[in-house]
Formats: structure tokens, sequence, C-alpha cells
């Protein structure tokens, strides 16, 4: 638990910083729009600051903690011990902090210790700035592919989603893998109209930035973009090709000199199916909330099997009428709401496939990949609904333009007109 003086001062530094972004986001969107998104960061932020104090106040070996707390402990260790190496306290911690996935945020703790001291709460309040970041980047995102008011709806379920809450509210890395997968994709969207340097280098800093954080999203994301950019982009081919061909030699050059040659085989060597299944074994014992251990996905055609039950797990579980525990209890209302948003996911799927598809394939492909990738990986409900968010907030996007599909089909009904929705594209965000 943070003291009262680390308090006062992760709560200066949180004001200081979110006051500067509330300024930029006033200055970049003016009018109604930007008094909107003011609005939103601010709620979203006070949320999740709400959140960090309460889990903050539990953390010293209460029930809550237990349940709750889970690796925010094992990342205030690993930097803490980092940081006193790295001021000549004490030995380097190695452990977790040098596996090949999920490094990154153990020397982002320990940036945060070393600068500031000891003050988890500074880092879970760093943490709530990084989720509210991924509202406005997914908002942005959606009014680059739809317009304005679609956007809005991503942006209410980014902020308001109880899961979204959550693991920005702790010292958990998953905010910062949002940010970073949507800053990328951002980032594409961006490059596929015109070529700009800032463009590339957030494209480059994220995609390395998941590297670090979990490897093999950086895989699927180098995939989907570098994969479809030839098919989306608005300039010619051979303008397209040459930035292309300068994604490529940026993402390789960035990986070769900012990985260790150990950590990449190591890397390379997790993405085995059947250290895959090695993994999924290790899940089912591990929790208490398993399924679908009969499954072996160490083959293409066991993979294959595995795909169905996995999907219906990732998409659906925790289910309401199955939970049990304290913490799948707390989630019933959250999944009655994902339920009921499900003919919006379609309806902004067929809108996005019809009307949307060349810009927003990098997005589909991704999502895609991704979805099907945890369903055959994850074989614990707890885990499952954990890494669902990383795709959660582009359903969130297909979402709004389903919403939105609905409302405009309401309007033209109400007036006795009769037509098919067409997003008007606003301005790049």
């Amino acid at each position: 638990m943070t003291d009262f003086f680390g308090g006062f001062a992760a709560s200066l530094i949180s004001l200081f910083l979110n006051g500067f972004i509330l300024l930029q986001v006033r200055r970049r969107f003016p009018g109604p729009e930007g008094t909107f998104l003011s609005r939103m960061y601010v709620w979203t932020l006070l949320l999740r600051h709400l959140g960090a104090i309460f889990l903050n106040l539990s953390a010293e070996g209460s029930q809550v903690a237990r349940a709750f707390w889970g690796d925010s402990e094992t990342y205030d260790y690993s930097g803490y011990f980092i940081a006193r190496a790295w001021a000549g306290e004490g030995t380097f911690y190695l452990g977790s902090a040098r596996a090949p996935s999920g490094y990154g945020f153990h020397y982002f703790v320990a940036a945060i210790y070393y600068l500031f001291g000891r003050n988890q709460l500074l880092v879970q309040f760093l943490n709530a700035t990084i989720g509210s970041l991924a509202m406005l980047v997914v908002y942005a995102i959606a009014r680059n592919l739809f317009d304005a008011r679609s956007a809005r709806w991503p942006a209410l379920f980014m902020a308001f989603f109880p899961q979204m809450i959550f693991w920005s509210c702790g010292m958990y890395k998953d905010p910062a893998i949002m940010l970073c997968i949507a800053l990328a994709m951002y980032a594409v969207l961006g490059l596929r109209a015109r070529f700009t340097v800032s463009l590339l280098a957030l494209y480059v800093a994220s995609c390395f930035a998941l590297i670090t954080l979990r490897f093999y999203v950086f895989y699927v994301i180098a995939f989907a973009t570098l994969g479809t950019f030839l098919f989306t982009q608005r300039r010619g081919i051979l303008g397209g090709l040459f930035v292309q061909i300068v994604l490529v030699l940026a993402l390789a050059l960035g990986v070769f000199f900012g990985v260790r040659g150990e950590t990449l085989e190591k890397q390379q060597a997790l993405i085995d199916l059947e250290q895959v299944q090695v993994a999924r074994v290790g899940q089912s014992l591990g929790g208490q909330s398993a399924y679908a251990i009969e499954a072996d996905v160490s083959t293409a055609g066991g993979a294959l099997t595995a795909v169905p039950a996995g999907l219906v797990y990732l998409l659906f579980a925790p289910f309401p009428w199955a939970a049990t525990g304290t913490r799948q209890l707390l989630t019933v209302p959250e999944t009655l709401v994902w339920y009921a948003l499900m003919p919006a996911l379609v309806r902004g799927i067929r809108v996005t496939l019809a009307q949307r598809f060349r810009a927003s394939l990098p997005i589909i492909v991704f999502t895609l990949t991704l979805t099907l990738a945890y369903a055959v990986f994850q074989s614990n409900v707890g885990t499952a609904y954990r890494q669902r968010t990383q795709v959660t907030m582009f359903f969130f996007v297909f979402m709004g333009a389903g919403l939105e599909q609905r409302r405009q089909a309401r309007e033209l009904r109400r007036r006795g007109g009769a037509g098919p929705y067409s997003p008007t594209v606003a301005r790049p965000a």
C-alpha cells in the first residue's frame, strides 16, 4: 500500500500529465466533439483512479488482494529489485524480468521506481492514463473508418466496460498492450493515405513495445498490417510498395538492434504448436475454470478441431448461468450487455465489409487472426476473458457502426424514407 506522501506525489504527477492531455484534446478537437471527448476522458480516468485507490488500499494480504491484485505483486517486486540494482543498492532481479514475453512492463515499473521511489499508486495512475489514451485512439480509429457519431459508441464502451476499467486499475500490462495495438492500427490507417515520418515512427515504436509486452501480438500485427497494406493504400502501386518496403526495413532494423537474439529464439520456439499444447495443459492445471482440456493442439489438425469450442469460450465466457466464485459473478452484468450487443456487432461487420472493407482490412485481419489464435491457445475461462480485451476494442468499433446503422434506419422509417446506412468519413483524427 502506498503511503500518504506517495499518494500525494502520484496525484500531483497524474494531475499535470492528464491536464496536458486534456489541453491537447481540446486543441485538436474543437467544438462539441472536443467537449464530448474531454468529458469522456475525465470519466474514463476518474473510474480508473477510483479503482486504483481501492485496489491499493486493499493490497496488503486481504481477500481482495488475493482475488484482484494478481500480477501486480510480481511487477511490484521485480520493478523494485531492478530499480535497486540500477541505483547500485542490490543484486539484479532475474526471473520473469528475463522471460521472452512481458519483460517490458517489468522495466517500465522499474523506471518509475528508480525516478520516483517505490510508488505503486503512481504506476496504477499511469496505467489509468494509458487506458484512457487507448479510449481516445480507438475513437480516432472509428472516426477515420466511419464518422464521429459511430465513433462515440466505442469510446463509451472503452470508458465504461468493467473489463476495460479493471485492467487499468492495477499494475497490469494489459492497458499498454491495448494502447500499442491501437496506435499501430491508427498509424497504418494514416500511412495508407499519406506517408509521414511521424506515423512511421509511431508504428515502429508501437510494434517494438509489443515485442517486450506480448511478443506474439507483434507477429500478428506485422502479418495483418504488412500483409494487407498494398490492398488498402490509396496511392499508386509504386507509392504503396515504397511505403511497405520502408515499413518492413524499419521493423527489421528495430528488432535486430532492439531485441536480443536469445530472446527472439525463445519467442519463436514458444509459437510452436507443441509448446502451445504444453501451455494449454499448464493453464488447465493451474486454474479452476479450465475448459476443453481433452483437446490436443500439438498438430494442425488438432488445432483446427479446437477452434469451435475455443471461439465460444473466448467470445462468450464466463457464462452467466455457470458463474462460480466472486470474480465470475461480478462479470455477469457486463456479460449480459455484451450478449445484447451481438446483433450490433453483426450489423457493424456487414456495414464494414460492404462499405469500408479495403480501409478496415488490416483491422479485420488482425482481429480475426488473434481471435483464432486465442481460440487455440486458451483453455481457461479467466485467461480467455483477460486476453479478449485485445480484440474487444475492435469489436467495439464494429458495434458502433452497427448501432449507428440501426439509429439511422429508425430515423429514416420515422421520416418515411428508406436507404442503407452510409457513413461519412470525417477528417483524419
